[in-house]
């Protein structure tokens, strides 16, 4: 079974291909003006290059969408592995690694509605599985 990839080696490969084919910034200089330019959150050089080499790890879902858009690439790509693809289920978790992550930059307000609508969208789920009359 192939090991995980971490974030660091996802976004170094990504950036590798980018400088091999000429198509993205050369340098973390390069990349954070680019992210700026398009309207992302401010990443300095500095932090970039840590989230590379991996002495930054988990950043927020902010980052981690304005690195996707830059490298033309889905958000899912930072969180899905070679081993989730095949099994069908990987889809699924990556997208409630996504929803996690989103949701720990809500202020407690913000978590306590999103939990509310999690709850009206099961109990719906649950009634139409259970079809007229219930069972």
């Amino acid at each position: 079974m192939p090991a995980q990839r971490t974030f660091a080696e996802k976004l170094s490969t990504l950036i590798d291909s980018a400088r091999a084919d000429g198509h993205a910034p050369h340098s973390y200089r390069e990349m954070s003006a680019a992210i700026e330019r398009a309207g992302g959150p401010a990443m300095s050089p500095a932090y970039l290059q840590q989230l590379a080499t991996g002495k930054r790890v988990n950043p927020k879902i902010h980052y981690v969408e304005a690195l996707a858009k830059l490298f033309a690439v889905p958000v899912t790509y930072f969180f899905e592995d070679e081993a989730e693809r095949g099994t069908g289920t990987g889809g699924a978790d990556v997208e409630v690694k996504v929803m996690a992550m989103r949701a720990q930059e809500l202020s407690p307000q913000g978590r306590r509605q999103v939990m509310a609508l999690l709850d009206l969208v099961e109990r719906y789920e649950k009634a139409e599985r259970e079809g007229p009359g219930g069972t």
